[in-house]
């Protein structure tokens, strides 16, 4: 059982300047008005909370799949409304003075105060796990963990940033859509119909259904062209082992990539990487 806590867990940021961690709120919990001398994101796993602002005593109701961004140096407290979980990412001030593109990022989320975003179920899974990897590098130090952190915590933010609009959260076509621009862009990854479909919110059948009228083919013939165009575009280049081209866009049984590439392009992938690029 997580420990839980009546105050406010106490936060020293390490060098890296990003710090994952997570507060199991008890019945009890009290927070007083604090400011951070750094950035905040609060993710409500579970129970229901209130985020308050002194400067204009304004309170969001924050529930579960609620996100809160606090900028540094607002003052500010949660009062609970049930015992509360909460994911909590700190980001220090010098990280966005590091990496000015991270920072506008963040500065699109919440230009100048409080931004709140609740995420509908469909989304919340992504986030969550990202958190948990991070959250798994900063305790088990391996090697390049700062990196691993520093990196889970831009792309918490970047996800944020490319969400659909909320009141596009209920409109089936709208998840397909953006499952299958999420595939364009990591379709490296271990990508199932089954993910694709949890990920959208509704059943493997309604999504192939769903999938193929938007995008005129299957789930797994989508997902094998764009992983076939990029290894093409590899071995074109003259810079990439057929191994190494293979791997890179997701294939990890090379005889399956050998049979694939030759009826998508015709010839071997050795004959491909040969031939002149125009």
């Amino acid at each position: 059982m997580p420990t839980t806590v009546s105050r406010p867990i106490s936060v020293s940021l390490p060098p890296v300047g990003v710090y994952f961690a997570e507060s199991v709120h008890a019945a009890q919990f009290e927070m007083q008005w604090r400011r951070d001398p750094f950035h905040k994101c609060l993710y409500v796993l579970d129970g229901r909370t209130s985020l308050e602002q002194a400067v204009n005593r304004r309170s969001t109701p924050l529930g579960p799949a609620s996100l809160a961004l606090v900028p540094a140096e607002l003052e500010h407290r949660l009062c609970d409304l049930t015992p509360s979980t909460l994911l909590l990412l700190c980001i220090a001030t010098e990280v966005f003075d590091r990496d000015r593109e991270t920072a506008e990022v963040w500065r699109a989320l919440s230009p100048a105060d409080v931004a709140v975003l609740h995420l509908d179920k469909v989304w919340q899974r992504q986030i969550e796990s990202l958190w948990r990897q991070a959250m798994v590098e900063q305790i088990g130090k391996r090697p390049g963990w700062q990196v691993a952190t520093r990196t889970l915590a831009s792309r918490i933010l970047l996800y944020l940033l490319r969400l659909p609009a909320p009141s596009q959260f209920s409109d089936v076509g709208t998840r397909v859509h953006f499952v299958a621009r999420e595939l364009e862009a990591s379709f490296f990854e271990p990508w199932s119909l089954d993910r694709a479909a949890a990920l959208a919110g509704i059943s493997r059948r309604a999504f192939s259904s769903h999938f193929r009228r938007l995008t005129g083919q299957s789930f797994l013939q989508r997902l094998n062209e764009l992983r076939l165009e990029h290894a093409a575009k590899l071995l074109g280049s003259g810079h990439h082992s057929i191994t190494g081209a293979a791997f890179s866009c997701g294939f990890q049984d090379l005889s399956h990539f050998y049979r694939s590439f030759r009826n998508r392009f015709g010839c071997s992938p050795k004959s491909w990487s040969g031939r002149p690029q125009v």
